[in-house]
């Protein structure tokens, strides 16, 4: 699912925190935490590790806001 903010808001508070994937930007996602914060990161590798960096909150950052430095750090 392509992440907006209507469907980051949509998205349900779980007991444990689960990643919900971009289905335009591949490698970048937002991690639900049971609290109920959303952040924004992306997963890239570096060598043979998988590796994931925290882009910001969502409320801080908007949806497209977060694409467009996920775009940038990933290229």
């Amino acid at each position: 699912m392509k992440l907006t903010k209507r469907t980051v808001e949509a998205l349900e508070i779980k007991d444990k925190d689960y990643l919900e994937w971009d289905s335009d930007v591949v490698g970048f996602g937002l991690r639900v935490y049971p609290s109920g914060k959303k952040k924004y990161l992306i997963q890239y590798r570096s060598g043979k590790r998988t590796r994931r960096y925290t882009i910001g909150p969502h409320g801080v950052l908007t949806a497209e806001e977060a694409r467009t430095q996920a775009k940038k750090l990933l290229s």
